[in-house]
């Protein structure tokens, strides 16, 4: 069975840069669902807003679905690991 994906994108704009990865580090410690079975996701972005995506691998079953998924899933990764060295570069400025 594949489990379902949930990412939460968490505004980080105006916390200072040194602060975001012990905030969303906090952040991530601190969920911990009672209900959800999957894999969570914490991606900081500048922004004020916060929100919440769930990806449900389940309900893909058509070729092109699978692919669409699969390139978000890709996007993803590349956001969170441009996000990750942003993270970095700000923290040795």
């Amino acid at each position: 069975m594949k489990t379902k994906i949930l990412v939460i994108y968490v505004g980080v704009q105006g916390i200072r840069s040194e602060d975001i990865q012990g905030y969303i580090r906090k952040l991530s410690e601190r969920i911990v669902p009672t209900t959800f079975e999957g894999e969570i996701i914490v991606i900081p972005v500048q922004s004020i807003d916060t929100r919440i995506e769930c990806i449900n691998p389940k309900y893909i079953t058509d070729a092109e679905l699978i692919q669409e998924h699969t390139e978000m899933m890709k996007k993803l990764q590349e956001e969170l690991q441009f996000q990750l060295e942003n993270l970095k570069e700000n923290k040795n400025e």
